[in-house]
């Protein structure tokens, strides 16, 4: 099976051709091929389409569609969409770095006939030396968790993280105006019966916000384009928030048994956490007739330097 990898950049060149290099140098089983790695950078401004272009010069498989002006992730999709030649789709964060095996990992996971997707296990490279790291790092944990737990008993239906795959075909196009693809796309391979696989060992690296504005900032988007979501699918996606209020029981649970892992002196780090998160929710509430602002969102600087 070809496996056609995409990646949506936007002022990525602090990591573009270190990522371009980790994925061309990832081990596939023999019965899948790399056919090609396509980066749609959306009217890039800085190093992004230089770099990509001279790793281009040197791997015949990678490829770049610059977009003279940025149009939303969403758009870059599309455009992906159009012109891939795989049988399997890849869906990378440019900002991301991926540990050395989990590409097959991810696409092993679709080998079975029902599988329509795949996601990834994310986790931040954050070094754990201020309160929002640690917060980042133990909210990512039972971001995890739940996609584990609603994989586990087959209701999965988000395609969580910053790594994931699609089979061709079952979606070929994403509205314009949506704000969160994976979570849109998730939900799409769910309600024509598809299944999601999460898969643990197959990991990306990410680096999370650093201050607390960038997270808020980041937060009101996620929160933003899921209530979207909710409104164009009927359906919210499966998030902690999100199953706070529909299954309290079973979100709490998961909150617990990550907090049992902590250190007691952490454990004030964590309601402040979820403090911090409940401003975040408050604030992309008030701002939900704004979503058409977060198509192009501000870029999260801090995110962009992996450790």
């Amino acid at each position: 099976m070809n496996i056609s990898i995409g990646i949506c950049a936007y002022n990525e060149e602090n990591n573009i051709g270190n990522l371009l290099k980790n994925l061309s140098e990832q081990h596939l089983p023999q019965a899948f091929k790399l056919k090609e790695i396509i980066v749609v950078s959306s009217g890039s401004t800085d190093r992004t389409d230089e770099i990509v272009s001279k790793v281009a010069g040197k791997d015949q498989r990678i490829k770049l569609i610059s977009e003279k002006e940025r149009g939303g992730k969403a758009q870059a999709l599309n455009i992906f969409f159009d012109v891939t030649k795989g049988d399997i789709l890849v869906i990378i964060s440019a900002d991301t770095k991926p540990t050395q095996g989990s590409l097959a990992k991810l696409i092993g996971a679709m080998k079975k006939e029902k599988a329509g997707g795949a996601c990834a296990n994310t986790i931040p490279k954050n070094k754990n030396q201020t309160f929002l790291d640690f917060w980042n790092i133990f909210l990512w944990k039972v971001s995890n968790k739940v996609l584990y737990e609603e994989w586990k008993h087959g209701t999965l239906s988000r395609l969580g993280g910053d790594m994931w795959a699609i089979k061709k075909g079952i979606v070929s196009h994403i509205p314009k105006n949506i704000i969160n693809d994976d979570a849109f796309l998730g939900m799409a391979l769910k309600k024509k019966g598809w299944q999601i696989a999460f898969v643990p060992s197959a990991k990306v690296f990410i680096a999370a916000p650093r201050t607390i504005t960038e997270y808020i900032q980041q937060r009101e988007r996620i929160v933003i384009g899921h209530k979207q979501i909710e409104k164009v699918m009927g359906l919210e996606p499966v998030t902690i928030s999100a199953m706070a209020s529909k299954k309290p029981c079973f979100s709490l649970k998961i909150i617990v048994d990550e907090t049992r892992t902590c250190k007691f002196y952490d454990y004030p780090k964590i309601f402040a956490g979820i403090f911090l998160e409940m401003i975040a929710q408050a604030l992309a509430r008030t701002k939900l007739k704004k979503k058409g602002e977060y198509l192009k969102w501000k870029q999260i600087q801090s995110t962009k330097i992996l450790n």
